[in-house]
């Protein structure tokens, strides 16, 4: 019998693996304490795999990275160009603060930002410091719109920084802390960098700003800033936004700019926020935007209100029922009762789902598009419910819309605090729209008006952005309420009856006038019978 030989190569250095994976196991549990004790919501995750794969497009930016996670890719590139010269402009905005302060100012917050990712960034600190501070600066001019704002950095000093000579001493943009950008020949590569790009160093920085080869905000780009992916937290924008503009104590200016940027964005949904009431504070710009979406607070206590109405005509109808049918429902079993009876305390945590559109229509129940008031604005996730009339804020369709709603579900379904009212009116859509003739339906109604090239399109969207959705219909969300009293209108069989009625002998005029006529014939005919009667026992 022969014996093989042992390979001793193959022994493992115990003492070196044990000191690798506790140096590791000590990194990652610093990470995940610092995440938890700095910042427990509104996390900058990434897309896991098997979603990715339904639409990678919807998550990934195809021409601005902002952030570590795509900063990379090369398909990106072409942007970096508008960052650096928006550095530039920035560091013409006020003289006397240098780059090197900029960067000292935010190195104290890399920690802090490195905790807003749940992914590890390889980025060392210079090339993430870098990074944090190129994708600012391009906030802060094109979204914060500060070539504009002559006040919020002081209008004299900018008038006096454009009439000033603009060329800098070479040691002036040269003194970089060293730590986080090593020099190369005397300069730092943040300077041979920004000197590379902006070419044009007499010319004013309006110019300088406009002179990029794409113009992003009639791109994608725009949306690419609406990515979960592709965020940056907003507290290095606003540090370094009162660090330049040597305003300690407000930054309404910056974050009114902000907001005006993300009402342009979702212009054509309806929404509660106006100019006097707009959100001062958010993590990122995509959680900016679910603040605008987010349902007004009156919108629950319309529904339970409305349950509770169902609640006493039911209860009244039951005590009816048993009163005249006492003496004979004692005969018969429960299954042969004329009625069927509805467990109201029980239906809402049978029901798992709603149902579609069409279904709906033909129980009864009608549906409307609800007019915009700015008297009582509301907004796009507002749905009312009241006497079978469903009004529902109108929905503009087209190729962005998966990309903003998937990015929204997302950052629900990672960052359980902010709520799941976005992921619940995407699952309310996606079962009212299963089918293209309840699209049909919805948008003969003013509901949806979309660009896609049939109803069908639109229905398959809304069903793939229901996929790897976790949602707990019988929780707490916004439309639990709605969903109890949609499904009671449902169930009763007298709206059903009527809806049967209506549509089959209401629905045209010639055959409503038929059938009146008819109903006429028939009294008069029953009313001639007993008048004969009558006539006939005197």
């Amino acid at each position: 019998m022969v014996t093989e030989e042992y390979d001793s190569s193959y022994d493992v250095d115990i003492d070196e693996l044990f000191i690798s994976m506790r140096t590791d196991l000590n990194r990652h549990m610093s990470q995940a304490e610092d995440r938890a004790n700095g910042n427990r919501c509104c996390l900058i995750c990434k897309i896991v795999h098997r979603i990715r794969l339904t639409d990678r497009t919807a998550y990934e930016p195809s021409a601005l990275a902002i952030g570590p996670y795509h900063h990379a890719d090369p398909p990106l590139q072409a942007m970096e160009m508008e960052k650096w010269i928006c550095l530039h402009y920035i560091l013409d905005l006020n003289r006397d603060v240098r780059l090197r302060d900029y960067l000292s100012l935010i190195s104290g917050l890399e920690k802090e930002a490195r905790c807003y990712y749940t992914e590890e960034i390889s980025m060392d600190s210079r090339e993430f410091l870098q990074m944090l501070l190129l994708d600012s600066c391009f906030i802060l001019v094109y979204l914060g719109r500060i070539n504009a704002q002559g006040a919020s950095v002081g209008g004299e000093q900018l008038k006096e920084n454009r009439a000033y000579e603009r060329k800098k001493e070479p040691t002036e943009l040269s003194q970089i802390n060293t730590a986080c950008c090593p020099s190369v020949s005397g300069h730092s590569a943040v300077d041979i960098e920004l000197n590379q790009f902006v070419k044009d160093p007499e010319g004013s920085p309006d110019q300088g700003i406009c002179s990029g080869t794409v113009e992003w905000y009639n791109s994608s780009a725009v949306y690419d800033l609406l990515l979960l992916e592709n965020q940056i937290p907003f507290f290095i924008v606003k540090t370094i936004y009162l660090f330049f503009s040597c305003n300690v104590t407000t930054t309404s200016l910056l974050t009114d700019s902000i907001s005006e940027f993300m009402e342009g964005i979702l212009y054509h949904f309806p929404k509660v926020l106006t100019e006097a009431n707009r959100p001062k504070d958010f993590y990122h710009l995509l959680h900016l935007c679910h603040k605008y979406l987010k349902p007004s607070h009156n919108l629950e206590d319309d529904h339970h209100r409305y349950a509770a109405n169902f609640h006493c005509l039911h209860f009244i109808f039951d005590i009816s029922r048993k009163i005249f049918t006492f003496g004979r429902v004692q005969g018969m079993s429960h299954d042969q009762n004329m009625f069927h009876e509805l467990d109201w305390s029980n239906s809402v945590q049978k029901f798992n789902r709603w149902r579609r559109a069409v279904d709906y229509h033909e129980a009864g129940m009608q549906f409307k598009k609800r007019e915009f008031d700015e008297a009582k604005p509301h907004s796009l996730l507002d749905i009312r419910f009241r006497n079978g009339l469903m009004e529902i804020p109108c929905l503009p369709i087209d190729d962005k819309s998966s990309l903003l709603f998937r990015n929204l579900v997302a950052f629900e379904q990672t960052c359980p605090q902010v709520g799941d009212d976005i992921t619940a009116y995407v699952v309310l859509l996606s079962q009212l729209t299963s089918t293209a003739a309840d699209v049909t339906l919805l948008s003969q109604k003013g509901i949806i008006v979309h660009q896609m090239e049939s109803d069908e399109d639109v229905s398959t969207l809304f069903t793939k952005l229901f996929e790897y959705v976790v949602f707990n219909f019988n929780g707490e969300h916004y439309l639990k309420s709605l969903c109890y009293a949609m499904e009671a209108h449902y169930q009763s069989r007298i709206n059903r009856w009527m809806a049967w009625l209506w549509h089959n002998h209401f629905s045209n005029p010639w055959v409503g006038f038929a059938a009146i006529a008819s109903a006429f014939i028939v009294v008069c005919s029953i009313m001639q019978t007993v008048l004969a009667f009558l006539s006939y026992m005197e």
